[in-house]
């Protein structure tokens, strides 16, 4: 992975101006890998992303494994939380490898470090967000692609 910037969000209200930079960087076809602790802030991070995008409210998928939205414009926006999955067999009853033979989308993974990131299809632009918690409210998020912009 080829580092692009890391970003210091004071609090939760910094995220909008970091997620529209990010989904400004998007392909058609995108991958967003977020991983940290517990409460570092990627389900706000997807939030976040709702909100900007004038979406209905986003939650965490812990329990369903996936969520599906579509922005205004009929753009897909893949949700999946991989925390409760206890191998990467549990990942093939999802159906989380068929979201990657639609012409586009956004597919966005919380607990990616639980997923061999070598499988994923090629053809997808990859972004990992690595989130680390610097204070109560502060977080660091480091950004790399697989590919230069």
């Amino acid at each position: 992975m080829i580092p692009l910037f890391t970003r210091q969000i004071q609090d939760v209200a910094e995220l909008e101006p970091f997620v529209k930079d990010l989904w400004s960087l998007r392909s058609q076809k995108t991958v967003w890998l977020l991983q940290g602790d517990v409460g570092a802030g990627k389900t706000e991070t997807v939030k976040t992303l709702a909100k900007v995008l004038q979406m209905a409210e986003v939650a965490s998928p812990s329990f369903a494994v996936h969520h599906r939205y579509l922005t205004a414009e009929d753009f897909p926006i893949e949700h999946l939380d991989l925390y409760r999955l206890e191998s990467e067999d549990d990942l093939e009853s999802t159906g989380f490898w068929d979201l990657f033979s639609e012409p586009e989308g956004l597919i966005i993974i919380e607990w990616a470090d639980r997923l061999n990131v070598q499988y994923l299809p090629r053809d997808w632009t990859l972004f990992r967000l690595e989130y680390k918690v610097v204070g109560e409210t502060q977080r660091e998020i480091r950004v790399e692609t697989q590919a230069a912009l």
